[in-house]
């Protein structure tokens, strides 16, 4: 007879670029607002709920991208860290929703957009650009997360951070694309270019009109102009392993710059 729990390797989810959206919005928050107790077990509570993701995947064999058996696990060993991720991110979270309960709500808007794109999954939608864009709009929310349990609500910055995070995974669809799947599609090159176009005239005209720094702008940036290299290699076969560790660096430079755009926001 079977254990009903055991322990063993934990099954995490194992894509690299939705461990970067995970990541990025509150480390960008940390270096942006400073180190707080309250917005450190919010981010840590995050990254254990979003853990959850793993062991779900072992246990219904199908990994929400589509690929089966993207986490895997033994039944019993799944259960075991579903339990032991569920604890530790009640245990991270609790506090912080007694302290600052508007965070009971980001949570449960990041549970539905989650949730959705699970539907989607299931449904296999998972390359859809509706499931994309819901993943990446739950993601971004850890962002505000930090902002709201560390000084009571989001503010200008908390929202500039995840607007701009938002812009800027939702460009990294774009830029992939371009080099892979619709590298021999000129509309869907010129579609990604306006796309990093417009984010960038947006950010620069909300930095003008004093709601963010000028810094927000130069953050998205460097997608641009990686989303220009993309279009003009259109065609090509591309290392998708090179085009990976270019979105990597892109990644750092981008939550450096916000970071920085934090820092010197007029709000």
């Amino acid at each position: 007879m079977s254990k009903l729990i055991e322990p063993g390797r934990p099954p995490l989810p194992r894509e690299h670029g939705a461990w970067a959206m995970l990541l990025t919005p509150p480390a960008v928050a940390l270096l942006g607002a400073g180190l707080h107790i309250l917005g450190l077990l919010a981010a840590f509570g995050w990254i254990a709920a979003y853990c959850l993701r793993g062991p779900v995947e072992a246990l219904r064999g199908m990994a929400p991208t589509g690929r089966a058996g993207l986490a895997q696990a033994a039944p019993e060993v799944a259960r075991f860290w579903l339990l032991a991720f569920g604890l530790l991110a009640m245990l991270l979270l609790a506090p912080v929703v007694y302290m600052r309960p508007v965070t009971a709500l980001l949570l449960m808007a990041a549970l539905v957009l989650l949730g959705a794109v699970f539907v989607l999954a299931e449904r296999g939608q998972t390359r859809s650009f509706a499931a994309g864009a819901l993943a990446i709009a739950g993601l971004m929310l850890g962002g505000p997360l930090y902002y709201i349990a560390a000084y009571g609500a989001a503010g200008a910055r908390g929202w500039a951070l995840a607007l701009a995070s938002a812009a800027f995974f939702i460009g990294s669809i774009f830029r992939v694309k371009t080099l892979a799947r619709e590298r021999r599609s000129a509309w869907f090159r010129c579609l990604s270019l306006g796309f990093h176009a417009a984010v960038v005239l947006l950010a620069a005209g909300a930095a003008w009109l004093g709601h963010t720094s000028w810094l927000t702008a130069a953050s998205l940036l460097p997608p641009l102009i990686w989303a220009a290299y993309g279009a003009a290699r259109a065609g090509e076969a591309v290392n998708l392993a090179v085009v990976g560790k270019g979105e990597q660096w892109l990644t750092i430079a981008f939550g450096l710059l916000l970071a920085g755009a934090l820092r010197t926001s007029p709000l």
